[in-house]
């Protein structure tokens, strides 16, 4: 029995199907749900709309962001594949548990197209419709260090919150920045923590409690009242997070925060000053991307795209470093 939940389909208006009979226009879209992070529901308002645009008959499950609701979304997964559903989108709660269950192995005829979260390790992907993961982590790193350049200081104090290893985006987040930050780091750049490897920095999940743990966790290495002077936090539940954590610890001069998401809590927490930045990913543009592979596989038309990402043809949407100039 499948427990998560599933939201009737989605069905076009129009009446010509001469090409594609509803059975070929089925679509299944597995998603997180927003009880953790709230872009997920805009993700599943934005992917409705593109799904109605182009007449899919879309039905769509949710599940939570953790360990039972990534059990639960493989089973979402089967179910879908038992019901004949042969273009299905994910964004994975966690990919390895997907890649375990052989569902796509055993289903090679069915066509996933991978939704914002890649799914590693699995040659069974036909697409990815996201952002330049990497290019984020490099747009938050040049950020800080475009600060910290303007400080005229010789030395910043920085912590380093990523994501889980769930999903792979945290990871390219991660590395991305380090493409940047490393030569820095232990020089002009000084980690308290000592916290500067991905398995020291991930996070258990992007809970913001986990977020505020974590950064709790940096703040030991600092005297009372002190802070580090930025925070490269890798999405706005872990910039939101730190933020609970500074501010349990009395601190109220914030230091430098990143972020990604652009989340409507993080666009207040940057009018008030306690976040610096976040990073717009274009969510729509995302979603009507991912629409529009699933419609070229249908049709069996081209996807033109020049991208890829782990050898897997890419679209990526544009992204934009927001500021409380921004809004």
């Amino acid at each position: 029995m499948v427990c998560g939940a599933m939201i009737s389909g989605l069905t076009s208006c129009s009446d010509n199907d001469d090409n594609n009979s509803d059975n070929q226009k089925k679509v299944a879209v597995l998603l997180p749900d927003d009880s953790r992070i709230a872009r997920w529901g805009i993700d599943k308002a934005n992917l409705e709309q593109a799904m109605t645009a182009y007449g899919f008959n879309a039905t769509f499950y949710v599940a939570p962001e953790t360990s039972e609701g990534a059990d639960q979304q493989v089973e979402q997964l089967r179910t879908a594949i038992r019901d004949g559903v042969k273009y299905i989108v994910v964004t994975s709660i966690d990919y390895k548990k997907i890649n375990e269950s052989g569902l796509l192995e055993q289903n090679p005829d069915v066509k996933v197209v991978c939704h914002d979260r890649f799914i590693q390790d699995n040659p069974h992907i036909a697409y990815l419709s996201s952002a330049d993961t990497k290019g984020v982590g490099r747009m938050q790193a040049q950020f800080l260090l475009n600060h910290f350049h303007s400080s005229g200081k010789a030395t910043m104090t920085l912590e380093i919150l990523e994501g889980p290893d769930t999903d792979v985006n945290a990871k390219d987040y991660y590395d991305g920045a380090m493409e940047l930050l490393e030569k820095y780091i232990g020089k002009q750049l000084i980690v308290k923590s000592g916290k500067t490897a991905y398995n020291d920095v991930k996070g258990d999940s992007w809970n913001v409690e986990d977020a505020k743990k974590a950064m709790k966790d940096r703040l030991a290495s600092y005297g009372e009242g002190e802070c580090p002077d930025m925070v490269l936090a890798a999405a706005d539940n872990a910039s939101q997070g730190a933020i609970a954590a500074l501010e349990e610890a009395g601190i109220t001069d914030m230091p430098v925060i990143t972020g990604q998401d652009n989340s409507a809590k993080s666009q207040d927490y940057i009018m008030d000053g306690k976040q610096t930045m976040t990073i717009d990913k274009n969510l729509k543009d995302m979603a009507y991307n991912t629409a529009m592979i699933v419609n070229s596989l249908i049709s069996k038309s081209p996807v033109h795209t020049s991208q890829n990402f782990s050898n897997v043809p890419a679209i990526f949407s544009k992204l934009t470093v927001m500021t409380k100039d921004s809004y």
